[in-house]
């Protein structure tokens, strides 16, 4: 046999390999077409809240001891970000913490929504938050910000009495080049995702191949704060990894976006995972949050769509901001379409 004949059968089973892996993916995008997707309701009485005081918050946490869901929330996102590949420059607005007390039905929304302190916190005018975690028993406070001098994980000591989150420290480090979302094992122990190797800063065409064609680089990140010098290691690769969730004392899920699909992963070992399942879905997953014994996860019916949808929207809002010197026009154009 030739040696043209063997490259055209391994380019073959290349391609096949590589088609077989996205039967599920092609699937989710034809399924949850617009014009296909069944149209349901089915989550009960719902009410929009606080449209008019916060806007893209990425990440939503739960202290059910204390019944308040902590909000982070950056209205710099509209012209930073970097999952997405934005970065129009002459960023001014900044990523907030905020608290809201959802036992407060009967209250106005002053009562109930209410800003988080940021006490002598040194980045607070470059701050473009992405995935937070909670740890109940030191109350230290982890949050993903992707910052535009760079991105890190910024820990603080939240006070819930008086909704103040002192500054404790930055943790930046070669191998949370693209943090996404994290996960705390401990007050000063916890996973953090990197949905990219090459971000979008780095690259858009190859983030965007990164993004598309799928290969396991995306990393997890085991980050101790404990010892002698910062112990940071990569203990899995997953293709866009996204969100993160841990279910027990040994187990750890992670949303792969660009696959379709939860990775299950043993944990016996905090520093070493162990892939144990998948579980295929139909639409891309993306925030992972537990509930008792139940994950919960939320994603996207279709990509393609929604990032036409996205870019759509984004170029007019940039032509407002560019032009018409209106972020208020922008941001009014965003909320009525």
């Amino acid at each position: 046999m030739s040696s043209r004949s063997i490259f055209v059968i391994l380019l073959i089973g290349l391609i096949a390999s590589f088609a077989y892996e996205r039967i599920n993916l092609i699937q989710t995008f034809y399924q949850n077409a617009p014009s296909r997707i069944t149209k349901v309701n089915n989550i009960g009485k719902y009410e929009v809240k606080f449209q008019d005081q916060i806007r893209s918050c990425e990440d939503v946490l739960l202290i059910e001891k204390y019944h308040l869901a902590i909000l982070a929330c950056d209205p710099g996102r509209e012209r930073h970000n970097t999952v997405m590949g934005i970065f129009a420059g002459n960023v001014t607005n900044n990523a907030e913490l905020w608290a809201y007390d959802y036992t407060v039905t009967d209250g106005t929304d002053a009562e109930s929504l209410k800003r988080i302190n940021l006490a002598g916190f040194p980045h607070a005018s470059d701050f473009h938050t992405l995935g937070m975690a909670f740890d109940l028993e030191t109350s230290n406070l982890f949050v993903v910000s992707h910052a535009v001098a760079g991105s890190r994980i910024e820990l603080f000591n939240l006070d819930i009495g008086s909704l103040t989150a002192s500054y404790i420290q930055s943790i930046q480090h070669p191998l949370i080049n693209a943090p996404n979302s994290i996960a705390s094992v401990n007050g000063h122990e916890f996973y953090v995702t990197n949905d990219h190797y090459i971000t979008k800063k780095q690259s858009l065409l190859l983030s965007n191949l990164e993004t598309y064609l799928g290969p396991p680089t995306g990393t997890v990140v085991h980050v101790n704060l404990k010892a002698s010098d910062l112990d940071v290691r990569v203990v899995a690769w997953v293709p866009f990894a996204n969100g993160i969730e841990i279910l027990n004392s040994s187990t750890v899920a992670v949303a792969s976006s660009s696959r379709a699909a939860i990775y299950m992963f043993n944990t016996s070992d905090a520093t070493k995972f162990k892939e144990t399942s998948r579980i295929k879905l139909p639409f891309l997953p993306d925030n992972l949050s537990g509930s008792g014994d139940k994950l919960m996860i939320a994603g996207h019916g279709n990509m393609p769509v929604e990032m036409d949808l996205m870019l759509h929207h984004y170029i007019k809002c940039a032509f407002c901001i560019k032009y018409l010197k209106q972020d208020a026009l922008c941001m009014h154009y965003f909320l009525s379409h």
